[in-house]
């Protein structure tokens, strides 16, 4: 009887099925798909950062070549002007992504003795961008002639 009484059956014991398998594999499949996206929504925002910062260097870049031209030089004659090499690297050497214009605005704008600068630079890559920076020259006499 106590042969008998001891069977093969294991109750509490149990084995994983292939639905849970399954499911599992799904799962995993999902999380590694949402941290590929993931990564590749970072490597966009990280070019498009890098781009920025490129765009505002050069609109920096010549902002001051022209605050350092003499007063009263031609190139601060009122009006709108582009690079001759457009487009720029980022470095600002010719051939590359981004284009740069800029306006020199009337006399005594803002305020007497003034005249307002803006560079824009635009690039593309997905889509359109731009960054503008804006800077105040002296005119070479008060009023602007």
């Amino acid at each position: 009887m106590l042969f008998g009484s001891i069977t093969m059956h294991r109750h509490g014991t149990r084995g994983t099925s292939i639905l849970e398998a399954v499911a599992t594999l799904g799962f995993v499949g999902v999380a590694v798909l949402g941290f590929s996206m993931n990564s590749v929504s970072l490597a966009r925002a990280n070019k498009v950062a890098d781009s920025t910062t490129a765009a505002t260097a050069l609109a920096q870049q010549k902002i001051e070549e022209l605050r350092n031209l003499p007063l009263g030089a031609a190139q601060l004659s009122t009006g709108s002007y582009t690079d001759a090499s457009n487009p720029l690297a980022a470095s600002g050497a010719a051939g590359r992504t981004f284009t740069r214009a800029w306006t020199v605005s009337a006399k005594d704008q803002p305020r007497s003795g003034l005249k307002t600068l803006t560079v824009t630079v635009a690039w593309t890559d997905s889509r359109a961008h731009t960054a503008r920076l804006a800077a105040f020259v002296r005119c070479s006499r008060v009023p602007c002639p």
